[in-house]
């Protein structure tokens, strides 16, 4: 009996010190009222994106796409392009009665949790034991631009939500190309359609290395590599297809609207891309925003640790 209850404890005491840990990294948002964050105030933009979805909702539309009292009562596409799938939970609670600015601090609190939680699972199929799983999971959930989405930028809920995808995927293709069987698809499949639904740039960002992920994958297997690799493309271009009814009109859609502004200006994107400046230089991680400040960029004990991990496993 004493075994076992070490055993359950062992297996237990992991995950659910880091469901703690997402916890603690919420805190912060539970003050009086609404944090006010550093990159501009943005937060308030959450507040009016889950009151507008809410409207949505109640009046039937499912999927919703219009924004009804956006740009001075005229409305605006919003939810036609922006993956909104974070704002539908906190929609749900404010469906069921929580007031509106309480339910977007449960959305952020439920992904907050869910990052290092995935990051432990997907860690336990690479590492024996669980402390460095554990260690894996609690650096995902602090990791610099992690919270940066949070307490920074403030508006960025679903590219914070979408921390909680990646690990998700790989984990998914894991199980995937280690037993390729047509119901091991439905995982990563939920997964990355969940990623498409949630953030568009991010899931743009990640396929590519998804893809790659999954070749590497199927090529440390000994056997039956082109089944595996097959099956495991069939996960990915199943989880396009669940995610189809937003992407497909999006795309087919952008004629519509004027996107001249999201690939200009300041939002073009050659001009974000780091160099020298791709590591803080201060050991304490800096998240203030001004001339010669970024917080998009990695600690520098964070890059550290990487060079170090790199180093052993090499």
């Amino acid at each position: 009996m004493k075994t076992s209850s070490v055993a359950w404890g062992r297996q237990v005491l992991p995950p659910a010190t880091l469901f703690l840990l997402g916890l603690i990294v919420a805190m912060p948002l539970w003050g009086p009222g609404l944090l006010n964050t550093r990159g501009g105030g943005d937060s308030p933009f959450l507040l009016l994106r889950v009151h507008q979805l809410t409207a949505d909702l109640r009046a039937g539309h499912f999927p919703a796409r219009w924004m009804p009292d956006a740009a001075y009562g005229l409305g605006y596409p919003f939810f036609n392009y922006y993956a909104a799938l974070p704002y539908y939970l906190a929609a749900a609670f404010h469906l069921v009665g929580i007031d509106l600015l309480t339910a977007v601090k449960l959305a952020q609190t439920v992904f907050s949790v869910a990052a290092p939680l995935a990051a432990y699972g997907w860690a336990r199929r690479h590492f024996k034991g669980r402390a460095a799983p554990w260690l894996v999971g609690a650096a995902y959930a602090v990791a610099p631009f992690h919270l940066v989405n949070l307490y920074v930028r403030g508006d960025s809920l679903s590219e914070f939500a979408a921390f909680a995808f990646y690990p998700l995927i790989l984990w998914g293709l894991d199980r995937l190309v280690e037993r390729p069987q047509a119901r091991r698809t439905v995982f990563p499949a939920l997964a990355y359609g969940g990623l498409i639904l949630t953030h568009n740039v991010s899931a743009l960002i990640f396929s590519p290395f998804a893809l790659l992920y999954l070749i590497a994958a199927v090529a440390r297997a000994p056997t039956g590599r082109s089944r595996r690799l097959l099956i495991g493309l069939a996960a990915l271009g199943l989880g396009l297809a669940l995610a189809a009814g937003f992407w497909v009109p999006a795309l087919l859609e952008t004629d519509r609207v004027q996107l001249t502004a999201q690939t200009t200006g300041y939002f073009f994107y050659g001009g974000h891309f780091r160099g020298a400046n791709l590591v803080q230089r201060s050991l304490w991680f800096d998240h203030e925003i001004g001339h010669g400040r970024t917080p998009f960029a990695m600690g520098l004990v964070q890059a550290a640790t990487v060079a170090i991990g790199v180093a052993v496993f090499l």
